[in-house]
């Protein structure tokens, strides 16, 4: 990793004391006038993550139980699952007494909703749509003090990879339409946000005059979308050095980290959490992921429900450790993790570590205008679609896609007609065809892959023979 000197002189006493602002004034208003509390969550975080490992899981099992004892007197879904379970709030004092509360998947928590699932928290509430690694489409019900919750660890990672809150940085999403506290936020933290739709070389194009145009050292998305940008640039020959680049959403290829490292000299630092309001591991600077473990409890267990020994993939089951308007226990994530042999990092933070997750490896889809569709691009369109319950999709061709969808009531031609013409209003320059279907089978790796492009693979393994292999690798 080539490392760019801190800014100095004038320029420097700016930023910070801009950065200074930003933490102690301002974003503090903020979270008074929204009701959020994210800058008391970073500073709890940022003390917590030296904190030894006893101090942490004493923490952690405080927040378990009230978040226990919360849902069972608040929820009705909750307290008539640990009334069958015959477990009470007392029963459940430390993680270790967490496997009492038998786990949850989508499907019971769907059949409650919204009545019996959510309880009132005294902030307005609002639902978030997510299809998380399943392809299944899920509502859950947050408030601000939630977002607030998660908001926190998220900037507590982009702290691991030395950013710097007020830093300008390059985000590129799906949340093409920004809400107020959204565009609020991007102002102050000076957030460039560019779509992850649009994947064309004309739009990488216009990314990386951004970059330039304002100096940006640091940039944020989807693998595949960096990835996407860091190969333009190489085609292009824009060489200058950037600091970090952080991803979230999908699996991190070996060959993402290489190409990002060499065309940005930057390292890349993956972190995983869920649409549902969750963020679960990032990595250091040693490159090792690390289980927030004051935001959720992330279980990992074999198909009987019992913990599985390092070194192998098991389910990934969680509960977070704040209840907010629809508290989530013991709930069926769908992804597969590692949990890691060693027991401590040299950075020296003793929140417990992965070895890696393996639950989002996903294809993206390459349309005949050269537009990349990231999986998200379709999270992002058939999440408020209410009649679709379950998706894939296959690219076996250029030029086409076969869409199957698990339907839900309501589903017909009009809806699949919307469908189309919104995939191909959105970047999708290709023929898509739907193809309702009563299950999508998990294939025997227990991985579901709900966007897969035999096609592009095609692509990359043609590309590969024809050229020298990459060097290098992330540092």
């Amino acid at each position: 990793m080539r490392d760019a000197p801190s800014p100095g002189g004038r320029a420097g006493v700016l930023d910070r004391s801009r950065s200074w602002l930003l933490r102690n004034l301002l974003l503090p208003l903020g979270d008074r006038a929204f009701g959020q509390r994210m800058m008391a969550r970073l500073k709890m975080l940022e003390e917590a993550q030296w904190w030894d490992a006893g101090r942490v899981a004493a923490e952690r099992d405080a927040l378990l139980r009230r978040t226990v004892e919360v849902a069972y007197r608040e929820v009705p879904f909750w307290r008539d699952h640990m009334d069958a379970a015959g477990v009470r709030p007392a029963d459940v004092r430390s993680v270790a007494d967490l496997p009492r509360i038998p786990w949850v998947g989508k499907p019971e928590l769907r059949a409650g909703y919204p009545e019996r699932v959510t309880r009132p928290t005294g902030q307005r509430t609002y639902v978030n749509s997510t299809s998380g690694s399943t392809g299944s489409n899920f509502q859950v019900v947050e408030d601000p003090e939630t977002a607030g919750w998660y908001r926190a660890t998220f900037l507590l990672m982009l702290e691991w990879a030395g950013w710097e809150i007020g830093t300008p940085h390059l985000q590129m999403g799906m949340t093409l339409s920004r809400s107020l506290d959204r565009r609020i936020k991007d102002r102050l933290l000076r957030c460039h946000y560019v779509s992850a739709f649009d994947l064309r070389p004309g739009d990488l194009d216009r990314a990386l005059e951004l970059l330039e145009r304002e100096r940006i050292d640091f940039i944020f998305g989807y693998p595949g979308s960096l990835h996407a940008l860091a190969e333009r640039a190489r085609e292009q020959g824009w060489n200058r050095p950037l600091k970090a680049a952080v991803t979230w959403g999908d699996n991190v290829q070996e060959v993402y980290r290489r190409e990002i490292l060499e065309v940005f000299g930057a390292r890349l630092y993956d972190t995983y959490g869920i649409g549902e309001g969750m963020h679960v591991a990032a990595q250091c600077e040693h490159g090792r992921y690390h289980r927030h473990m004051l935001d959720c409890v992330s279980e990992l267990l074999d198909a009987d429900g019992r913990p599985v020994p390092p070194g192998t993939a098991g389910e990934v089951v969680l509960t977070r450790l704040h209840p907010g308007p629809m508290p989530l226990i013991r709930y069926r994530v769908g992804d597969l993790a590692v949990p890691s042999a060693e027991a401590a990092c040299p950075c020296g933070r003793a929140w417990e570590l992965l070895d890696s997750i393996q639950g989002r490896d996903t294809d993206i889809v390459v349309t005949p205008s050269g537009n990349r569709l990231l999986v998200e691009f379709f999270c992002g369109l058939l999440d408020d679609v209410p009649e679709v319950h379950e998706f894939q999709v296959v690219q076996e061709e250029a030029d086409s896609i076969l869409l199957r969808i698990v339907p839900r009531p309501g589903f017909d031609a009009a809806v699949a007609g919307r469908i189309v013409r919104d995939f191909q209003a959105h970047g999708a320059d290709l023929d898509v065809h739907v193809e309702t279907v009563a299950e999508i089978p998990l294939p025997p790796t227990g991985k579901r892959r709900f966007v897969t492009s035999p096609y592009a693979r095609r692509l990359r393994e043609a590309r590969a023979a024809a050229a020298p292999a990459l060097q290098g690798k992330n540092g």
